[in-house]
């Protein structure tokens, strides 16, 4: 991601990203080799997300901050999820059909002065949103005159739910800002500390590499989730940084090492006792403390290790719908714990994270996949080709599963980081094939999620070789 331009680049430009797919992985690893992934399109989509949520779910979470979204006032309603366990920090223009044909500038205006009135932050992040798109309001204009008569930092977020598929261009644009717009350059002093990115992990997985940090006696700071405003502004000031999804975090991670020096220790997502390990060597190797963690390593497998020795899933089948960079290591815990991968569902696959496809040999080549941003209907449709005994998603959408006979299993609330992520996804698996009875009546239920007709067609009926 280039910090030189003012924008960040959609994840189409910059990575050549494929979000639409539905095939054989034999297939997949043929389209994405070469200099240019081979593009599909959709011709049809039920639900998904785009950039304005995923900036929003990043933003909620900076403390020291307020967020005005400029659209719709149904474009922010997100906000309330995002922040359900926090006071509301985000305002809404509220703009409607008239805003939308003659510009909604002085709505924009007094949204970011109530913003400056009531929340006193240190910075207020300005979203757009498809609104925006159509009435073309100028933003910028706005924000130069307020900053001045403020004295407060504003800063645009250059969304606006139409350029990109792959909603995770919104964490780009939002790490873009924070880079050039909040991070100190100057006069930094360094400390003993190490960054640890997060974008996108819930408080569960939170916690569960937190607890890895204390116990090894490594100070921290989490960004920019988590975090304050005067912690992004000093980032810099760290030994290192460490992403818990590169693919989510790594622009942040490597811009920060652009422009302060902060090392960045690149590592998978510490899933299963593999990637666990190690993300724990590689920081240890930084931190020059070897000894002390290889000793823990040997302390928590020990313990771990009774939880994976059940071989929970005794050979049954498991569908996984999850994010591309936690497939790897998420497929061999599953393996580990006696599980057959017999499908899988990632959400967008690009030129930096294909080697995890790539890498995934212990799939028989005709494994289907979808590639997909949401689109329940179509994992409902490999579901009904061939039974399957789990769903697990790290993404939360199981419900249709049961319709489909699977045991549906909602990891969104789960840690699967770390060594709690371990005993956590074993225990959820556990409690899932007990609790059967939801499935049983969803079954027995006359009315369908999905037609018949719609299951007895192929799996890519909506998905066209891209044409140019």
């Amino acid at each position: 991601m280039s910090l030189t331009e003012k924008k960040a680049l959609t994840r189409e430009k910059r990575l050549s990203t494929l979000s639409h797919y539905n095939g054989s992985l034999e297939q997949l690893r043929g389209d994405i080799k070469g200099s240019q992934i081979k593009q599909r399109i959709r011709t049809f989509s039920q639900v998904s997300d785009d950039e304005i949520l995923y900036a929003i779910r990043v933003l909620s979470r900076i403390g020291q901050s307020a967020i005005v979204v400029h659209g719709a006032v149904g474009c922010a309603a997100s906000g309330i999820y995002f922040n359900s366990e926090h006071p509301l920090n985000w305002y809404s223009t509220n703009l409607n059909e008239r805003d939308t044909i003659l510009g909604g500038d002085e709505k924009l205006r007094r949204a970011i002065l109530r913003a400056y009135e009531e929340q006193n932050p240190e910075v207020i992040f300005v979203i757009g949103t498809p609104v925006v798109a159509i009435n073309n309001d100028d933003i910028n204009s706005c924000i130069l005159e307020l900053e001045a008569e403020l004295d407060v930092k504003i800063l645009s977020i250059y969304t606006d739910g139409f350029k990109s598929k792959a909603p995770t261009t919104g964490y780009d644009i939002v790490l873009h800002a924070l880079l050039n717009g909040v991070v100190n350059r100057e006069n930094i002093v360094k400390e003993d500390i190490i960054n640890v990115v997060t974008v996108s992990e819930n408080r569960e997985d939170i916690a569960s590499v937190v607890k890895i940090l204390r116990d090894l006696d490594i100070p921290y700071r989490l960004l920019p989730r988590y975090s304050t405003i005067e912690e992004i502004r000093n980032a810099g000031n760290a030994r290192a940084s460490i992403c818990l999804d590169a693919d989510e975090g790594g622009s942040f991670a490597e811009g920060l090492a652009e422009l302060t020096g902060v090392s960045y220790i690149k590592t998978d997502p510490p899933v299963g006792l593999r990637g666990t390990r190690q993300f724990i060597r590689k920081l240890a190797q930084t931190l020059s403390i070897e000894d002390r963690a290889a000793q823990y390593i040997e302390e928590k497998e020990a313990v771990v290790q009774k939880k994976v020795q059940r071989r929970i899933f005794a050979g049954r089948s498991v569908f996984l719908d999850t994010r591309t960079s936690l497939a790897g290591n998420l497929v061999d815990f599953t393996e580990s714990l006696g599980g057959r991968v017999a499908g899988l569902a990632v959400t967008y696959v690009d030129l930096n994270n294909r080697s995890v496809i790539e890498k995934l040999d212990s799939l028989a080549n005709a494994t289907p996949v979808v590639i997909a941003n949401g689109q329940p209907f179509e994992k409902a449709n490999a579901l009904s080709k061939d039974h399957v005994h789990f769903y697990i998603s790290t993404e939360g959408d199981v419900a249709f599963a049961a319709k489909q006979g699977s045991i549906p299993v909602s990891l969104s609330d789960t840690a699967i980081l770390g060594y709690e992520g371990i005993e956590q996804f074993a225990d959820r698996i556990i409690l899932s094939e007990a609790a059967v009875g939801l499935g049983k009546y969803l079954q027995q239920d006359k009315n369908p999620f999905y037609r018949t007709s719609w299951l007895k067609k192929s799996g890519n009926w909506y998905v066209k070789q891209e044409v140019r």
